[in-house]
């Protein structure tokens, strides 16, 4: 059998279930195939006598507005085709959803034959699939996206869910039009980091997770994107997906942290907290060469301030004593209470000598400020320290263990010699 043009025409619309139209616009002549009529549930001998008000009668009203808007852009040029989904009426009582597309065919010759002719396919399932997922989407706490990343490094979104102006302040049809729309509201800090994220999961095909925060002018927030890649044979690479916002999950954890590194009384650091600053100096110094120096303080003869004056007053000198320390120290020291009247002094880039006049300036801080107790007496409180120095491979202590035990023989050597004094390791 020879396939003619004709022979392969039909079997397409059969083969996609398409409905024919052809519309004669100046004769108002119209011509549908058997198919277009059983899309609506009926035959076409059921219909007739067939007429365009045929087509007009089983359109929803809404819609046909909307359908001859598209008409006219089309027929003006401002459009490039006719399309539009309507709802058109079923024999059983309930509207169906059909895509309608159109071309227009005229007659060179100038006479009067102006066809549009098209096609009606019904898409009900998924425009109803797009209504549900939509009520999804407005359902959830996040985002729904759709994110491409094709073989040539070009990405683009293809889904976004009304929420995205929630989390990013753009519109959905902004962020389709260009991607970067979204990427432009990372927080700068975190937008290479996100980069590589994705990166990693397209050259492992694993799971993407990454938190980031996204700044709306004044305000930042912080979100969590989580997602599953599939790989197409073409190598395109797409990512279905939702994020959310983790802002109250961030202040959580961020809170946790500081108490799991402050010292509850005086609001400094805590030992925690030094040992680690401690081993992450030690492994930079020995990598970069910088050098730093450590204070060890301890209050003289506390116990008899507890048991003359009361815990209360103790817990007030200790609290003085830090306060002291934070406004004779830099920005760049960190102070830590490492145990009940001992506290340490970091001071990175600084030299022994550097730290012993800094340490000498806090014991006559100390030793100036006058304490009262709960019953009106008047006190005065010192302080004995030791001071060390880290300068990176030519240190002669070789761990932090090793730091601090040198720091503390400094400090028990102040002790040792009266207390209310200053020990330069090595001196």
């Amino acid at each position: 059998m020879e396939l003619t043009p004709e022979i392969r025409l039909k079997a397409i619309l059969e083969g996609t279930g398409a409905g024919t139209w052809e519309w004669n616009l100046d004769s108002q002549e119209v011509i549908y195939n058997d198919r277009w009529a059983q899309l609506l549930g009926y035959s076409l001998e059921e219909l007739e006598p067939v007429t365009f008000q045929t087509w007009e009668n089983l359109c929803h009203p809404n819609d046909l507005v909307q359908a001859r808007e598209a008409l006219a852009r089309y027929l003006n040029g401002t459009s490039q085709k006719f399309e539009c989904v309507i709802r058109m009426l079923h024999k059983d009582g309930d509207w169906r959803y059909i895509h309608t597309r159109g071309t227009l065919l005229t007659d060179d010759q100038g006479r009067d034959t102006r066809w549009l002719m098209g096609t009606h396919l019904d898409v009900t399932r998924e425009m109803v699939s797009q209504h549900q997922m939509e009520q999804l989407a407005k359902s959830l706490p996040g985002i729904i996206y759709t994110f491409v990343l094709e073989p040539d490094g070009h990405y683009y979104f293809s889904f976004m869910s009304e929420k995205t102006w929630d989390f990013y302040g753009v519109s959905p049809e902004a962020a389709l039009r260009d991607p970067d729309t979204i990427f432009n509201m990372v927080h700068p800090e975190d937008l290479a980091a996100l980069h590589e994220s994705i990166s990693v999961s397209a050259r492992t095909m694993e799971e993407w997770v990454c938190e980031y925060r996204v700044a709306i002018n004044d305000r930042v927030n912080w979100v969590r994107g989580v997602s599953r890649p599939e790989k197409d044979p073409d190598g395109t690479i797409t990512w279905h997906g939702m994020v959310t916002n983790i802002d109250r999950q961030k202040s959580l954890e961020l809170e946790l942290e500081q108490l799991s590194i402050t010292d509850e009384l005086t609001e400094l650091y805590n030992r925690r907290y030094m040992l680690r600053k401690l081993e992450e100096s030690i492994a930079e110094s020995e990598r970069y060469g910088d050098d730093f120096s450590l204070v060890s303080l301890d209050i003289d003869f506390f116990k008899s301030i507890n048991d003359s004056y009361g815990h209360p007053t103790g817990d007030a000198v200790l609290q003085r004593f830090a306060t002291i320390i934070e406004t004779r120290t830099r920005k760049s020291d960190i102070v830590a209470r490492t145990g009940g009247e001992e506290f340490i002094i970091f001071m990175p880039s600084t030299g022994l000598a550097e730290a012993e006049q800094v340490a000498e300036s806090l014991r006559v801080a100390l030793e100036a400020e006058e304490f009262v107790s709960d019953d009106g007496e008047t006190f005065n409180v010192t302080f004995s320290a030791g001071v060390v120095n880290w300068s990176g491979a030519g240190a002669n202590a070789t761990s932090v263990r090793d730091l601090l035990s040198a720091c503390d023989q400094s400090l028990y050597a102040a002790k040792r010699a009266g207390r209310n004094r200053i020990v330069v390791n090595g001196k």
